[in-house]
């Protein structure tokens, strides 16, 4: 179990730093995607509460702001990716807050670039998007505006299958680089075809490797947190290769 709607577990260890690793409807996530982190209505609310214009937004933002403190005398922290894989589908209030993000850090670190990225980070997005957001799903005009302008910007995809043909999400990417005066850069992938449709059509590339060093949750025999453990294994843990190579 998660913790469901059990609002007195979630508020276990609230404000701890290692809340994600102490509060037990976490641990109970701390396994290879499980259901619990997945397109559902706990990762909504969490989604919508992050993105709505209050205090979950800037949060959010203020949070992006703190990191660009932390990293402004580091040069090799170049770019802010920020949210992996968002889940929602209320395109028009994720981008109002990727500009608030973008905007706070670039105040910080003027030339730091910052990742634009859609629901789930696709390739493409699906026309079931856009017939189930309804209004929500479209950017506003003063936005897009912004999206064009930016020197800083660069649009984040993943590909895990979705189109079929990666040659398909990259052609798409390619015109939305153009559509929107971006860069794109695809951040995550398994499969060497995706390298190699990003390498034809002179896209920047990333091979997704993440978490092999995390010792926390049931696969470790739920160690106690977090003294005995090291990180959090969510979204996929110890997934990747190391000697991945596509050449």
């Amino acid at each position: 179990a998660t913790g469901g709607d059990n609002e007195t577990l979630w508020a276990l260890h609230a404000s701890d730093p290692n809340y994600n690793i102490l509060n037990p409807c976490c641990q109970a996530m701390n396994s290879p995607n499980p259901p619990g982190i997945g397109f559902n209505s706990i990762a909504q609310k969490t989604m919508d509460y992050m993105i709505d214009e209050g205090p979950g937004r800037d949060d959010f933002v203020r949070y992006w702001k703190l990191m660009a403190e932390a990293v402004v005398d580091h040069p090799s922290a170049y770019a802010a990716e920020l949210a992996n894989e968002p889940m929602t589908i209320r395109r028009r209030e994720m981008f109002e807050t990727w500009r608030a993000a973008a905007e706070a850090i670039n105040s910080v670190i003027p030339d730091m670039a910052v990742a634009m990225s859609d629901t789930g980070e696709n390739g493409l997005q699906p026309a079931w998007v856009d017939k189930i957001a309804g209004p929500s799903a479209f950017i506003e005009k003063d936005t897009v505006e912004w999206l064009k302008s930016s020197t800083t910007l660069f649009y984040a995809w993943h590909w895990y299958g979705f189109p079929v043909d990666p040659d398909t999400a990259a052609v798409n990417m390619k015109e939305l680089g153009k559509d929107w005066n971006m860069p794109t850069f695809a951040t995550e992938f398994f499969d060497c075809k995706a390298w190699k449709s990003a390498a034809k059509y002179n896209i920047s590339h990333t091979y997704w490797h993440y978490s092999s060093y995390c010792t926390t949750g049931p696969a470790f025999g739920n160690r106690s947190a977090p003294n005995s453990t090291f990180g959090a294994c969510i979204l996929g843990w110890a997934g990747g290769n190391s000697e991945y190579d596509c050449e």
